[in-house]
């Protein structure tokens, strides 16, 4: 039987009240949810800041221990004698290390025998709970360098070295390294960018700030007048601390020396920075507007003439007696262009003893060799990778040597025109390199934080020297008992080739981009993307002058008689400088 139009009509209406009942229920349910939904965002809003605010603790805290650390070892670790210079080191090491246990409590318990009576804590302290006097030190130590939080500005902005899959070696002139930080993270990746980027560098480079770059001792740092007033330091008499300021110029420590891994600050000689062949600063002489980033720069044997390498081209430039004997500064035309390397970034020019053949090599795969009578190339020497970073040639200028980006460094003839041998053993790309003074021995640095020293006769590796990271320029004393390197981390390291010891030099406050040695031997200089160019003595690293030019001064070379210096430099120009003694 049919059901009946009103038990249809009527089933219709229940079904209808069941689906609103259940309509209702969702819409309770799904309004459950939005307000679950909204405390959840709100928790995690509420984490959100609160895990920002103990990234930017913990960041503060960091560049707070960092600099801590770096005022103890510059300014307060020299005040002290060496037994207590090494308990205050051992200290530091083993706060390092140390187990929560430990950093939850007293640092005073871990201060090793024979550490100054009053210092307990000293290493730990935090500003409120300083006496006065080093409550003000620190405030005045740290309003010097700037905000803690500052320091070292963001990734985008520090010095990079690039390391991508090509192992290419970049670098950057755009010269936005914060200068108050003098030892940034030291990452595998920081360093210097790439001159495939610096194409665009003319509108990033900094406007010049002068007419002329001014050379400049280093003036000595605030605080340093409060340290007798130091209660913690009651155990040092006030007479030792002037007198070892003094040893100091005034200015904290900026060499040590380094045996068996333990540091101390360097004492120099009175006759540090003065004497026959040491120089005490610069006079300029010549701009050469090269129009590029001038990545390589080289003077002729004679001083009459200066070779710049930049994008595409290597420029020759006139240097007359009247543009070194004047007054002014000379500004001409280049009187060549030598075209090379497809457009490619010049990376370095060796020139032969003559002033008649000049090796270029860059980031191409290949080396050229021109002659500069003809002006003509002769010769295209391949390397088999993408680009050439460094070059040096043998005493007899037989053989040539060139950095690889893939780490092999390669041996041709250049006479015969062929590949000799290629010395493996830089696991990332080889960077700089140098031979020994009688080419017996060649010494080169690479990006995987390694110097190596091969013997060129059984063409085998003899020493291999590790560092923190990774080497941008070498040079060989002319003695052959030392070898400088420049640092990523802004440090230079002045190794021996006879002892186990070694000065490390801090002044740098960026990346070390170059290095050479004098032919004398008894000085070299360094220049870095800080903009500065600084003359040491050899081997202890007295500093003798800085100069600071206008960008990242990328290159630089010292005439044979050591009366000229050349700089290349991210403004798209060369300096030639006289050098005083």
């Amino acid at each position: 039987m049919k059901p009946s139009y009103l038990e249809s009509l009527e089933r219709i209406k229940e079904e209808h009240s069941e689906m609103n009942k259940h309509l209702n229920q969702q819409r309770a349910e799904l309004e459950k949810v939005n307000t679950e939904k909204e405390n959840m965002h709100r928790s995690y809003m509420t984490y959100a800041e609160v895990a920002g605010t103990m990234r930017n603790d913990i960041k503060r805290a960091e560049e707070a221990n960092k600099r801590l650390q770096e005022f103890i070892l510059q300014t307060l670790s020299p005040l002290l004698s060496p037994e207590h210079q090494a308990s205050c080191l051992a200290a530091m090491e083993s706060f390092k290390s140390a187990s929560s246990p430990r950093e939850n409590g007293n640092g005073a318990a871990a201060l090793p025998p024979g550490f100054p009576p009053g210092a307990a804590g000293m290493l730990g302290m935090l500003p409120f709970g300083m006496n006065p006097a080093m409550s003000q030190l620190f405030n005045q130590f740290t309003s010097q360098n700037g905000d803690g939080t500052g320091a070292g500005g963001s990734e985008a902005k520090k010095a990079k070295l690039e390391d991508p899959d090509d192992n290419e070696l970049e670098i950057d002139v755009t010269n936005d390294d914060n200068p108050s930080t003098t030892n940034g993270g030291a990452g595998h990746k920081n360093g210097r960018d790439s001159t495939n980027s610096v194409a665009s560098s003319g509108a990033s480079t900094p406007s010049i700030a002068s007419n002329s770059a001014k050379a400049r001792q280093q003036q000595p740092q605030g605080g340093l007048q409060s340290l007798e007033q130091m209660s913690f330091l009651a155990g040092l008499n006030p007479n030792m601390l002037r007198q070892a300021m003094s040893q100091m110029s005034g200015r904290p420590a900026y060499s040590f020396k380094i045996v068996d891994g333990v540091p101390t600050p360097t004492l120099f000689p009175a006759d540090a920075q003065k004497g026959p062949g040491i120089p005490t600063g610069l006079k300029k002489k010549m701009e050469l507007n090269h129009g590029e980033v001038v990545c390589a720069a080289t003077i002729a044997r004679d001083n009459t003439r200066v070779y710049t390498g930049g994008k595409g081209c290597v420029k020759i430039w006139d240097v007359c007696e009247s543009d070194i004997t004047g007054n002014t500064v000379a500004n001409r035309p280049s009187i060549a262009t030598l075209d090379c390397l497809k457009e490619n970034y010049i990376r370095s020019c060796k020139l032969f003893q003559d002033g008649k053949t000049l090796l270029i090599g860059g980031e191409a795969s290949t080396v050229a060799l021109w002659d500069l009578t003809t002006q003509m190339k002769t010769l295209d020497l391949e390397t088999d990778s993408q680009a050439c970073y460094a070059l040096a040639l043998s005493p007899d200028e037989k053989l040539l040597f060139a950095c690889l980006a893939d780490g092999n460094i390669l041996i041709y003839d250049i006479h015969n025109r062929e590949k000799v041998h290629t010395l493996p053993g830089h696991q990332d790309g080889a960077s700089c390199l140098d031979l020994s003074k009688d080419g017996t021995k060649l010494w080169s640095g690479g990006l995987d934080n390694s110097v190596r020293c091969w013997d060129l006769g059984q063409r085998k590796e003899l020493a291999k020297h590790d560092f923190s990271s990774q080497v941008f320029s070498l040079g060989c004393c002319p003695n052959d008992e030392w070898v400088a390197v420049g640092m990523e981390n802004n440090n230079v390291e002045v190794l021996s080739t006879t002892m186990k010891e070694k000065y490390q030099l801090t002044q740098h406050e960026s990346c070390v981009l170059s290095l050479k040695f004098a032919h004398s031997g008894k000085f070299f200089i360094s220049t870095g993307k800080d903009n500065a160019l600084n003359a040491w003595r050899t081997p202890y690293g007295a500093s003798l002058f800085q100069l600071k030019e206008n960008t990242s001064v990328l290159s630089c070379d010292i005439s044979f008689d050591d009366s000229l210096i050349v700089t290349g430099s991210g403004e798209k120009k060369a300096t030639l400088y006289a050098i005083d003694y």
